[in-house]
């Protein structure tokens, strides 16, 4: 006797197609971004992302940077970084990192320090929702 699958779980099965789908899209198009930047003679600079906690932190390695010439951007689920690279090895090129963040971020809470060579930009994870009580 053959059984059917319930309904519930054949277009649960087809949401997670799609979502797979969207992802290796978004994945695409950042890698294609990137080899466009490299073309155009920019430097993707040597970057860590993690989350702790209630934060996401970006660490990137830019050294000979004047912290004044940094263009720092942010939205909710990326953050990009342009400045010029004052290196005698790579004359005329520039720093530039465009990344999408794990988490969504709250862009009103950036903070961001240049010191030694490395940028470090701290913003605090957007909160979902908040439970409230019901009186």
């Amino acid at each position: 006797m053959l059984r059917r699958r319930p309904w519930w779980r054949v277009l649960l099965e087809e949401f997670r197609a799609i979502e797979e789908e969207m992802q290796r899209f978004e994945e695409e198009f950042m890698r294609r971004i990137k080899e466009a930047e490299a073309m155009r003679g920019c430097i993707i600079p040597l970057y860590n992302i993690y989350e702790s906690g209630d934060e996401v932190i970006l660490t990137a390695d830019m050294p000979g940077v004047n912290k004044e010439e940094i263009d720092l951007r942010v939205g909710e689920d990326y953050v990009r970084v342009e400045a010029p690279c004052r290196s005698a090895l790579r004359p005329g090129q520039k720093y530039l990192l465009h990344i999408k963040l794990p988490s969504k971020i709250d862009p009103s809470t950036v903070r961001a320090r240049y010191r030694e060579g490395v940028l470090e930009i701290v913003a605090k994870k957007k909160v979902a929702g908040v439970r409230v009580k019901v009186e």
